[in-house]
Parts: C-alpha cells; sequence; structure tokens
C-alpha cells in the first residue's frame, strides 16, 4: 500500500508542478517520497514483496504490448 499512496502522491505532485505550481507539487512529491520510511521492519519486508510482484507485472506487461502491436489488437 505504501507503494501505491507513494506512486500517486509523486504523479499528482508532479501534474500540480507542471500545470500548477511548484509550490503545491514539490511538498506532495516529497510526502510520496517519505513514504518510503513509513513501517519497521516488518514493512519493509511487504514492500519488497510489493516491488518484486510490480516487476514481475511490468516485465509480463512489455512482451504483452509489443505482442498486442504486432497482432494489431
Amino acid at each position: 500500500m505504501h507503494i501505491i499512496l507513494m506512486l500517486g502522491l509523486v504523479i499528482v505532485g508532479w501534474g500540480l508542478g507542471d500545470s500548477v505550481s511548484w509550490l503545491l507539487g514539490l511538498p506532495l512529491i516529497c510526502a510520496g517520497l517519505y513514504c518510503f520510511e513509513l513501517g519497521g521492519k516488518k514493512g519493509r519486508a511487504w514492500r519488497q514483496r510489493q516491488e518484486d510482484m510490480f516487476i514481475l507485472l511490468g516485465l509480463l506487461a512489455v512482451p504483452a504490448i509489443i505482442l498486442a502491436n504486432i497482432m494489431g489488437w
């Protein structure tokens, strides 16, 4: 959950910084990056499992996208 929260805050912060003002976006980006420090040792192990899952999904998504483009889907 920390990773999802982190990604959401960083993306929203980047969008606000790019379109409105970096004074609004930069604190959200920093808050999102602070999510890496949430939780103790148990949280770190959980975060590592989440990162591994997202890496696996990314590695599976790339060939799926390439195959879909070749097949014309």
